[in-house]
C-alpha cells in the first residue's frame, strides 16, 4: 500500500512538474520577497498583525500545495514572527484562530506526500534524540502526573523534542530536492530580509515614542523588545557574509548593532554587542578585502565604549552598568531556586510542567515557567540527564559547523561562518532568555540551520538541463 502511494505521488508530482516550476519562480523571486517585505511593513504600520499572521498562513498553505521547494514557505513564517512579536500576551485572540491548523496540516502532509523525497540524516540528528530523551524523562518521580500532563507543559515537551525530529527529517528530505541556488546562501537571505523587517519594526517602535525619550533622553522600554532582539541576532551575521561580495551591506551591520541598543533589552544589548564583536573579529579573519573596514569599526568601537560606554548604557537601559543585575528582581531569585531544586531532584530535574517557581515569576497563558537562563533551566528542569543530552547536541552541533567551515572556500565557507555565527548569537541569548526552549521559531530556526550545515551532499544538488548533478 505505502508502495501504492509513493507511486501516485510521483505520477501527481510529474504532473504537476510545469506548475512547480513557475510556482517555485514566482515565490523565490526577489520581486516576490519584496512584496512580502512591503505587505509586512503595512501590517506593521498599521498593527493588522491578526489579519497578516491570517493572510501569510494562507500563502504558506498555498505554496505548499503549488511549489514543491521549501524555502517558499520560509520568508512569510521569518515575517510572522517578527509582527506578532507586538502581540503581547494575545492567547485568546490567536486560539479563535486555532482552526488554521487543519488547512496547514492538510497542506504540509499533501507537500511531504507529492513531493516525497528520500530519508537524510546528518551529525546533528542524533543530538536531537539525546535532548528528546532528556525532555521526556524530565521531571519523572519528582512532579505530579497532573504537573507533567498538563497541556502547556505537554507542548513544550513534545515539539521541542519530538517536534524538532520530526522537523529535521522532514527538512533534510526536502533539502535533497534538484535545486537551481545553494540552500544556504537563501537561508542567508532569509534571514537577511527577516532582520531588516526587525529593524523597521524597532524604528517604527521609537518613532511611535519619540516624544518620552526626547523628554526623558532614555530609550522607551517596550514588551517585544526581548523577541525582537533575540530574532535580529540571528540576522546580524547575514550582511558580514554579504559584504564579501558588496562593501555597501556592512553599514547594514551598524544598523542592527543600533537597533539592539534602541530595544532597550538588557540581554540583547550585552549578548547582541558580544555577537556583533564575534562577527567584527571573524569576518576581519576571513574577508580580507573589507579587513580594514573592520579594524576602524572595532577602534571606533573601542573608543566610544571607553568615552561613552556608561552613558550610552543609561540612555539605553535606563540603568548604570553596576545596576543592570538587582538581586530584587525574579531572574535572580529564580537563579537561588534552582539550585535548591537541582539538589531534591539531580538526576531528572523538576520537568518542564513544574509550577512550584509560581511565587516568584507568574507566566502569561500559554507560556511556562521559565528561569529565562539556559543553564538553569536545564541544570534545574532536566537534571544530569538533561545536562547530557543537551551537552551532546551541543556537541554535535559545533561539531557540524567546525566540519562545514573547515570543508568550505571562499565563499561556502562565509556561508558556514556565518549560519555557525547565527547560531551562537541565539545561544547566548538563551541564556538570559527563554530563546531555544521555545519551540517556535528559536529552536525550530537552530534546527534549520544544522539541518543546512550537517550535510553538504544532501544540500548542493543542482539541475544541469533538466538533470541532477
Amino acid at each position: 500500500m505505502e508502495g501504492k502511494n509513493a507511486c501516485a505521488g510521483r505520477r501527481l508530482s510529474e504532473r504537476l512538474g510545469g506548475m512547480n516550476r513557475v510556482a517555485d519562480r514566482i515565490f523565490l523571486h526577489p520581486l516576490f520577497f519584496a512584496l512580502l517585505f512591503a505587505l509586512s511593513c503595512l501590517f506593521a504600520y498599521m498593527r493588522w498583525e491578526v489579519g497578516g499572521a491570517f493572510a501569510f498562513v494562507t500563502l504558506i498553505c498555498l505554496s505548499l500545495v503549488l511549489c514543491d521547494d521549501i524555502f517558499a514557505t520560509t520568508l512569510p513564517f521569518l515575517l510572522i514572527c517578527v509582527f506578532v512579536t507586538r502581540c503581547y500576551d494575545s492567547y485568546d485572540i490567536f486560539i479563535d484562530y486555532i482552526w488554521m491548523a487543519v488547512p496547514f496540516v492538510l497542506c504540509l502532509l499533501f507537500h511531504l506526500t507529492v513531493y516525497r523525497q528520500g530519508v537524510r540524516i546528518g551529525s546533528s540528528f542524533f543530538g536531537l534524540l539525546a535532548v528528546t530523551v532528556a525532555l521526556m524523562l524530565g521531571g519523572v518521580g519528582f512532579i505530579s502526573a497532573s504537573d507533567y500532563f498538563q497541556p502547556t507543559a505537554i507542548y513544550y515537551t513534545v515539539f521541542l523534542g519530538v517536534g524538532m525530529v520530526v522537523f529535521y527529517l522532514l527538512l533534510k528530505s526536502q533539502l535533497s530536492a534538484p535545486r537551481t541556488y545553494d540552500a544556504r546562501e537563501m537561508m542567508l537571505k532569509l534571514l537577511y530580509i527577516m532582520g531588516l523587517f526587525a529593524c523597521l519594526v524597532i524604528l517604527l517602535v521609537t518613532y511611535e515614542n519619540i516624544d518620552k525619550i526626547l523628554k526623558s533622553h532614555k530609550v522607551t522600554p517596550f514588551q517585544a523588545s526581548n523577541n525582537l532582539c533575540t530574532l535580529l541576532m540571528f540576522a546580524l551575521p547575514c550582511p558580514f557574509y554579504f559584504a564579501g561580495k558588496n562593501r555597501l551591506h556592512i553599514p547594514v551591520s551598524l544598523l542592527m548593532a543600533a537597533c539592539l541598543f534602541l530595544t532597550g533589552s538588557r540581554g540583547g544589548i550585552l549578548m547582541g554587542s558580544l555577537e556583533f564583536l564575534i562577527c567584527l573579529v571573524i569576518f576581519l579573519l576571513h574577508d580580507r578585502k573589507s579587513r580594514w573596514i573592520y579594524i576602524g569599526i572595532l577602534i571606533c568601537a573601542a573608543v566610544a565604549v571607553c568615552l561613552y560606554g556608561e552613558e550610552l548604557l543609561r540612555f539605553a537601559t535606563r540603568l548604570k552598568p553596576d545596576k543592570l543585575i538587582s538581586e530584587n528582581e525574579a531572574r535572580y531569585k529564580l537563579l537561588e531556586r534552582a539550585k535548591t531544586l537541582f539538589g531534591q531532584s539531580p538526576v531528572f530535574g523538576h520537568g518542564l510542567g513544574y509550577t512550584g517557581n509560581i511565587d516568584l515569576y507568574r507566566p502569561r497563558t500559554g507560556a511556562m515557567c521559565w528561569y529565562h537562563m539556559m543553564i538553569p533551566q536545564i541544570v534545574a528542569g532536566l537534571g544530569l540527564v538533561g545536562c547530557a543530552g543537551y551537552g551532546y547536541q551541543l556537541f554535535c552541533r559545533v561539531r557540524a559547523s567546525l566540519t562545514a567551515i573547515r570543508r568550505g572556500e571562499g565563499r561556502t565557507r562565509g556561508m558556514a561562518l556565518a549560519l555557525s555565527l547565527s547560531y551562537i548569537g541565539v545561544l547566548l541569548m538563551s541564556q538570559v532568555n527563554p530563546g531555544l526552549f521555545c519551540p517556535i521559531p528559536y529552536a525550530l530556526l537552530a534546527v534549520m540551520i544544522f539541518a543546512l550545515l550537517d550535510g553538504e551532499k544532501a544540500i548542493n544538488i543542482k539541475r544541469k538541463g533538466g538533470k541532477v548533478s
